[in-house]
C-alpha cells in the first residue's frame, strides 16, 4: 500500500473513533438500537444497487460475449467486498472483477470492460450529484454551504465534460497527453503502467467511440444505482425517526455522494462516509448522531454484503483448486 493510502486510512480511522468519542457510544448505540430489525429490509433493498451496476457492466461486455445476468452481480459482490473492508483504495475490487472476467472473456477486452464500468459509474455518479442540486438548496440554511455545493456541481461538470471529450476524441487526447508528459511526474507515472494495461485503456476507449449507445445505457444503469442508494437513506432515517421527507432524504445522499467522491482517495470510505453524513446533518441543523449513525448503518450493510462477497471468492478458489492426484490419495486397507 502507498504511504499516501496509508496517511489518508489512519486519518480516516482516527476521524471515525473521534466521532464516537465526541458523539457518545451509548448514543450511537441506542440509535442503531432504534433500527433493529429494521435492518433486514434495508439489507433486502440494498441488493438493488448491486443489480442495477451488474447491469451496467453487463451493457460493456465485448461484442459476442454473453455472461448471465446473475453471473455479473456475484462477481460484482466480489470485488466490492474487497473495496468495503481492504486498505487499498478501489484498485483491489477493479482487479478481483477483471481475474473473475478474465475467465470468461479473453483478459484484454475484459480489461477494457471493467475500465468502461468505472468510467460509467462515475458519469452516474456525476449525474446524480449535479441533478440533485435543486432539492439541495433547501436542505443548506446557509449561503456559504450553497455556494460550496454550486461550485462543487461546476466543476463536476466541467471535469465530465473533460473526461468525455479525452474519451471520445482521439486528437483531443493525444494533445493532452503531450501536455501531461510535460511534467515529469506524471511522465514517470505513465511509463512506469504496463504495457498490457495502456493496451487496455486503449481497446476501452475504442469501445467508447464505437459504441457510444451502450455507454450510455451503462451510465443509465449506474444513475439507478445511485438514486436507489437515497431510497435506503430515506428507509433508514424512518427508522432514526428523524421526520424527514424523500426529498430531503435524496438532497442528503447526493450531499453524502459528493463528499465521498471528493474523499475517493480514502481506504473502505472509512471515516468519510460517517463523518460527512454527520458534517451534513450539522450543516442542515440536523441531529449529527443521526448522521454518523445513518453512516454506521450503511457500513454494516456493506460488511453483510462483504460476508457474501468473500463467501464467493472462497467457493471460486474451491473450485479452482486442483484434484489432488491419484498417488497421494490413501485408501485405508481393511
Amino acid at each position: 500500500m502507498r504511504r499516501f493510502e496509508r496517511i489518508a486510512f489512519a486519518a480516516g480511522v482516527l476521524l471515525f473513533a473521534g466521532l464516537v468519542v465526541r458523539l457518545g457510544p451509548e448514543r450511537v448505540g441506542r440509535q442503531l438500537l432504534e433500527i433493529g430489525w429494521g435492518f433486514v429490509p434495508v439489507l433486502a433493498l440494498s441488493f438493488l444497487p448491486q443489480v442495477f451496476n451488474a447491469l451496467s457492466w453487463q451493457r460493456l461486455l465485448p461484442e459476442g460475449s454473453t455472461v448471465p445476468l446473475p453471473a455479473m452481480t456475484r462477481m460484482l459482490v466480489a470485488g466490492e467486498a474487497v473495496n468495503a473492508v481492504s486498505p487499498v483504495g478501489v484498485v483491489g475490487g477493479e482487479l478481483v472483477r477483471l481475474s473473475q472476467l478474465s475467465e470468461v472473456v479473453p483478459p484484454e477486452p475484459a480489461a477494457a470492460c471493467v475500465a468502461m464500468a468505472a468510467l460509467a459509474q462515475f458519469c452516474g455518479q456525476i449525474v446524480f450529484v449535479v441533478t440533485g442540486f435543486p432539492l439541495v438548496l433547501p436542505l443548506l440554511p446557509g449561503r456559504g454551504e450553497r455556494a460550496g455545493f454550486l461550485m462543487l456541481s461546476v466543476v463536476s461538470i466541467a471535469l465530465l465534460g473533460l473526461v468525455l471529450s479525452f474519451a471520445a476524441s482521439k486528437e483531443w487526447r493525444t494533445r493532452a497527453l503531450a501536455v501531461a508528459n510535460r511534467v515529469g511526474w506524471i511522465r514517470r507515472r505513465v511509463a512506469a503502467v504496463p504495457e498490457r494495461w495502456r493496451g487496455a485503456a486503449n481497446d476501452a476507449l475504442a469501445a467508447f467511440r464505437a459504441r457510444p449507445g451502450r455507454f450510455a445505457a451503462a451510465s443509465a444503469f449506474s444513475l439507478l444505482a445511485w438514486q436507489t442508494g437515497a431510497a435506503e437513506t430515506w428507509l433508514i432515517l424512518r427508522f432514526l425517526r428523524p421526520a424527514l421527507s424523500p426529498a430531503q432524504a435524496y438532497a442528503i445522499e447526493v450531499l453524502a455522494v459528493a463528499i465521498e467522491g471528493v474523499f475517493f482517495f480514502v481506504p473502505a470510505k472509512i471515516g468519510t462516509q460517517e463523518g460527512g453524513k454527520a458534517l451534513i446533518f450539522l450543516a442542515a441543523g440536523l441531529d449529527p448522531a443521526k448522521g454518523f449513525t445513518l453512516g454506521l448503518v450503511r457500513r454494516i450493510r456493506e460488511l453483510c454484503w462483504a460476508a457474501v462477497g468473500f463467501g464467493l471468492l472462497g467457493n471460486r478458489a474451491r473450485r479452482r483448486a486442483p484434484a489432488p492426484p491419484a498417488s497421494a490419495v490413501v485408501i485405508p486397507r481393511g
